[in-house]
């Protein structure tokens, strides 16, 4: 049987990789926004995994993300709602009440959820999101996915290099040289180099391995 590789792994293995607070923060607070912001990146990053070759293969037969939204109302006595939908093994789960993230259970046996508190009579906006992040249809090994979160990471950091760059254009000389954002258009330009030069780095020994590894079955080789 042939086990699928999920988006989420790779998302939650490129956290590590961002130097901003906001990304970490953005990510403990709302997964399933953080997720869908990223899923963007994650197919940018594809066609960057050029080495080896035979990645492409992998990378190319995939799930696509699914993921729904029920609007329930308050009636100040139940906390238990039923979904219409029937969300997939493997989805996470956000719920709001007025607009206010909230904890709750999913139960798979009645398709419903269990907030942890009584909305209030007359609530009309108790939000239940269910996201399935999608997936690789072939397994990915450790390595496979740590370079494909490293090329996630490149890819925001390309963005974000891009977006300073703007800033200062807009700068005078003087502002540039005087202003703080000169030294954080300098750390994001320095952190892209960084990331992008590990990315290629670790395509390259990998492609090597996997050539070796050819080379030493095809000759009976150890």
């Amino acid at each position: 049987m042939i086990l699928s590789t999920l988006n989420s792994n790779i998302y939650n293995r490129s956290i590590s990789q961002f130097d901003d607070p906001s990304i970490t923060n953005a990510y403990n607070t709302s997964p399933i926004n953080f997720f869908k912001i990223m899923y963007n990146f994650l197919n940018i990053s594809i066609p960057l995994f050029l080495m080896p070759k035979i990645i492409q293969v992998k990378l190319l037969d995939k799930t696509n993300p699914v993921g729904f939204i029920e609007l329930f109302n308050g009636d100040g006595i139940h906390n238990n709602f039923v979904l219409s939908t029937i969300p997939t093994l493997d989805a996470f789960f956000c719920y709001q009440v007025g607009g206010a993230i909230v904890t709750g259970t999913y139960d798979s046996i009645t398709n419903s959820v269990t907030l942890s508190s009584i909305p209030p009579i007359g609530t009309d906006n108790i939000n239940i999101e269910w996201y399935d992040t999608g997936k690789f249809n072939l397994t990915l090994s450790d390595r496979e996915e740590n370079i494909l979160s490293l090329l996630l990471v490149q890819c925001w950091a390309f963005k974000e290099q891009n977006f300073l760059l703007d800033i200062r254009r807009l700068l005078s000389d003087s502002d540039f040289h005087l202003g703080s954002e000169a030294n954080s258009i300098r750390a994001k330009e320095n952190w892209y180099t960084s990331i992008r030069e590990n990315a290629m780095q670790e395509m390259k020994n990998y492609s090597w391995n996997v050539y070796t590894d050819v080379l030493n079955q095809k000759y009976g080789l150890t």
